[in-house]
């Protein structure tokens, strides 16, 4: 589900899994890139097994649970979602990130970051987007919803199988509140921005079921 592109800025639109694979890479840098796919596919199936976990547990009596722990690559997700935003953004209106002037296309740096070649700079990159009372509905499948400031792509928000993730693309960071930014029906104003976020935890009762981290450097 794609969002935020003049084709779509009120609804969202369902596209093809090859609308998420433009074809601008030759066969070389493609395999550069296999294991930042495969860290957004283990990211994915991550949340999916924990999700299945608690739904399971949820239907029996809260106890001491036998603590399940799963780990998730942070800087390697990072980078997915990145190269999953240049790809959305191919042939479209707008440069990815202030500094671009062309259409459609990202900076140098920003490209450097999707290979690895450094990292962001400052507070730009992922910040999961929570709020206490935040209802999450575990599904499978990705939306993605571009931010546009003046005439460049300025960050995206992503909801990761049910986790709402903003990839945000400049050093200085988001703002603090997203106002009028909503994903799935949530509005993100009255939410919280978790920079680099570490952890977070399941708990069924009182008693916790599993933990999820999130790893960085």
């Amino acid at each position: 589900m794609v969002q935020g592109f003049p084709w779509c800025k009120d609804e969202p639109k369902k596209i093809g899994i090859a609308g998420l694979t433009a074809k601008i890479l030759c066969t070389r840098h493609n395999s550069e890139l296999s294991p930042v796919d495969e860290a957004g596919s283990n990211a994915f199936n991550t949340l999916r097994e924990a999700a299945q976990l608690w739904e399971f547990r949820a239907k029996h009596k809260p106890s001491q649970w036998r603590i399940a722990k799963y780990h998730i690559d942070g800087p390697l997700l990072e980078r997915w979602l990145l190269k999953t935003l240049i790809n959305l953004c191919c042939n479209q209106l707008y440069p990815v990130g202030r500094e671009s002037s062309i259409a459609g296309l990202p900076t140098d740096e920003l490209v450097r970051v999707a290979f690895g070649l450094e990292p962001f700079r400052g507070r730009a990159g992922l910040s999961v987007v929570v709020r206490i009372g935040m209802q999450l509905r575990f599904q499978n499948s990705l939306t993605a919803v571009t931010i546009l400031k003046g005439n460049h792509v300025e960050a995206a928000a992503f909801l990761f199988y049910g986790l709402t993730m903003l990839l945000f693309l400049h050093p200085e960071g988001a703002p603090p509140r997203l106002d009028g930014l909503r994903v799935a029906g949530e509005d993100l104003g009255n939410c919280l921005q978790q920079f680099h976020c570490r952890k977070f935890q399941g708990k069924i009762g009182h008693f916790l079921s599993h933990v999820v981290r999130i790893d960085w450097p």
